[in-house]
């Protein structure tokens, strides 16, 4: 392809995600939040059926936003079980992500940047994304082929970009399902994405 043709099906593909993204972001900020409440709940159990899951040694995982798909029970249950978990550390400056150890959830966190938790500065343990056996990452909405719609501003799709041996499991809702999502050169595909109803394996992990 040439250089600018590939600029222009760059510049249509970043229009329609965006367009996308205000959609699928009020129609997730509509939900009712005891609705959210269960079906993350639903979301957590399959995730904790995972073989994926079941095998890590290094959990890394988003700390939800209130209209997120929730994460507390399954950083709960995981330390519970002895395993090793790490969360994520927003630098807005680089936009890029880190990712810390915690021992805790109620212990260790507090609400950093953009209000969603972190590791408290005095609790930070740094740990690399490379390091770790699965990844949850969050979404606005997903499609059949592994392709997410985040946020837009390339975060997790840089950190991912350096982990292709990291089992990436979205988590969403049905309701985020979309027939198609537009691709970029950048994109990183999800392998798994579990919702309240299935699991979908969408990309064998390399493991």
């Amino acid at each position: 392809m040439l250089p600018d043709q590939r600029r222009r099906d760059g510049a249509e593909a970043r229009a329609r995600k965006q367009e996308l993204r205000v959609a699928a972001l009020r129609k997730r900020r509509s939900i009712d939040p005891e609705v959210l409440a269960a079906q993350s709940s639903l979301v957590a159990a399959n995730v904790l059926s995972l073989k994926e899951y079941l095998e890590a040694r290094l959990l890394v995982s988003y700390c939800a936003k209130d209209d997120e798909v929730q994460t507390r029970p399954i950083i709960e249950k995981a330390l519970e079980e002895g395993k090793r978990v790490a969360v994520i550390v927003t630098d807005p400056r680089s936009k890029a992500l880190q990712f810390s150890e915690i021992e805790s959830f109620a212990d260790d966190l507090a609400p950093g940047t953009f209000g969603i938790l972190e590791p408290k500065r005095e609790r930070l343990r740094p740990v690399s994304l490379s390091e770790a056996d699965v990844v949850l990452v969050p979404l606005l909405a997903w499609d059949e082929k592994g392709q997410r719609l985040g946020y837009g501003a390339g975060y997790f799709d840089r950190a991912l970009a350096g982990a292709r041996s990291v089992a990436k499991v979205g988590l969403g809702l049905e309701s985020q399902r979309l027939p198609s999502i537009p691709t970029s050169w950048h994109d990183v595909p999800l392998d798994i994405v579990v919702t309240e109803k299935r699991v979908v394996r969408l990309v064998r992990s390399r493991r």
